[in-house]
């Protein structure tokens, strides 16, 4: 039957993805989705004017989403829960329709040991669901390839449509599907195999432009930061595991070899597979020379699906069902180190591994109970420090619904500016409403809070307050001042 392979990989990734799926803090970018989702359509509009543009689709989506459901830390990352599990399925399908049911089911549990399969499954941000885009893309293309029909071509398209819309270096994977349809058209020497693939391709291109455009203007404003790092490194990261990533390219090249020593039918799917999950990697390592890397770990996710169809062939070429499932055994065991890593408490934060951090951790649910134990009605926020930090939102994301805090400095909202950062009251002084007390968070460690403000703001609450505590939750200060008489 056609959907043998998928069922058990894709209920052993349901199960694997959505274990303990809001145990994880909070960081930064989830912060961002839900201050943004949580905000009107209006807000968001306006917002993707400035920047983000490239997330806005996932944005409005999870703006319905958390009205529906809320945005606790597992309701926001449900959807990309689902998408991974959905992805799962798509890569069992697709490796069963070019290599067999065994290389099928092999490519589908391959995908859901991967670590960072989990890690981005778990995550509040739509690389899940550029992922699935992928994965499903790829299975549409393989249908249109064995049935032409224009029903298949335009689901293709709509699909590569969403790819763009959701991440533009995705885009990248029509080169190898380009070259797919190249083979099977070699084969078949069909001329309409070649014009329908391009307009589909195209249409779906163009659908997506105009979200292409703007997130190419704002790129220099979001990521521009991006540092280069050696190929292998960042292939690394994109595993979450340098013993999975090595087991996957290994396994990969087998299947490739495998496949190419099989019958003469096997061999082009082997190609096709290969081509797919190969040519897109030098060019965006090309696109990367210049003030702009794109070769970055969560850019190069919607690789893991033709990655781990061609390895699912590679361990289907064992064909003996001991051999396979030990092999399964030997990439799951190999996974471990890397899905540890990336279900701890502070791992979200941890986008670098398996090398070393890029930055350390915020603990706001921590700081978030210091300020709930001892709050009182009227109590005021203030939060010092660069707002890409987001611990002011952090600590407000943490607090219980009846935990309400002033932020005293703030003139006007980001929601309310378009922005994803408010903006400061020119003259602090002027902006204090005489608040009994108020709590400074800052994403430092010092004894001496109110030096972590600007001056001016440092200025007004010295004069008016008096530092009556200082406590430090992992990496922030949270500190208590009373107004004094």
């Amino acid at each position: 039957m056609a959907g043998t392979a998928w069922f058990a990989p894709t209920v052993f990734a349901a199960l694997v993805v959505t274990w303990h799926v809001g145990r994880p803090e909070m960081w930064h970018d989830e912060l961002v989705t839900v201050d943004v989702a949580t905000r009107s359509t209006g807000q968001i509009l306006r917002l993707l004017e400035k920047v983000d543009a490239v997330h806005g689709a996932y944005y409005l989506f999870m703006h319905a989403w958390t009205t529906l459901v809320g945005a606790g830390p597992a309701a926001v990352r449900l959807p990309s829960a689902l998408a991974m599990t959905a992805a799962t399925a798509c890569v069992a399908l697709a490796g069963q329709r070019l290599f067999g049911r065994t290389a099928g089911v092999a490519a589908g549990f391959l995908f859901a040991l991967v670590p960072t399969v989990t890690r981005f499954g778990q995550e509040a941000r739509s690389y899940a669901l550029v992922v699935l885009g992928a994965a499903l893309a790829t299975l549409l293309l393989l249908r249109a390839l064995e049935r032409p029909r224009l029903g298949r071509w335009a689901v293709y398209t709509l699909a590569v449509a969403a790819l763009g819309v959701l991440n533009v270096v995705s885009l990248t994977l029509l080169l190898g599907h380009g070259a797919a349809v190249l083979i099977h058209w070699w084969r078949q020497r069909s001329r309409w195999l070649l014009v329908r693939f391009a307009l589909a391709a195209a249409a779906g291109v163009a659908l997506a432009l105009p979200v292409v455009l703007r997130g190419m203007r704002q790129a220099g404003r979001q990521i521009s930061w991006i540092p280069d790092s050696p190929p292998w490194t960042v292939w690394e990261q994109t595993f979450g595991s340098p013993q999975v990533a090595a087991a996957v390219t290994a396994l990969a090249g087998l299947g490739l070899l495998a496949n190419l020593r099989g019958r003469a039918g096997v061999v082009p799917r082997a190609v096709t597979a290969a081509v797919v999950a190969a040519l897109p990697v030098p060019v965006i390592l090309v696109a990367s020379t210049g003030d702009i890397n794109y070769f970055f770990s969560k850019y190069l996710l919607f690789l893991l699906p033709a990655w781990a169809v061609l390895a699912g062939a590679g361990i289907g070429a064992l064909r003996r069902v001991p051999l396979v499932a030990a092999a399964l055994v030997l990439v799951a065991a190999l996974a471990v180190p890397g899905q540890q890593a990336l279900r701890a408490e502070f791992s979200h934060s941890w986008y670098t591994y398996p090398q070393a951090r890029a930055f350390q951790p915020l603990a706001y649910s921590e700081a978030a109970r210091l300020v709930a134990a001892d709050y009182q009605p009227g109590d005021g926020m203030v939060a010092g420090g660069p707002w890409w930090w987001m611990h002011g939102p952090g600590v407000r994301y943490y607090l219980p619904k009846d935990v309400t805090l002033r932020n005293v400095f703030e003139a006007q909202s980001a929601a309310d500016r378009g922005e994803l950062f408010g903006a400061d009251c020119p003259e602090p002084a002027r902006c204090l409403r005489d608040e009994p007390r108020i709590w400074v968070v800052l994403a430092e460690v010092t004894d001496a809070p109110l030096t972590g403000l600007p001056r001016k703001q440092s200025a007004a609450l010295t004069e008016r307050y008096d530092v009556v505590r200082v406590e430090h939750p992992r990496r922030m200060t949270v500190a208590l001042l009373q107004r004094r008489p």
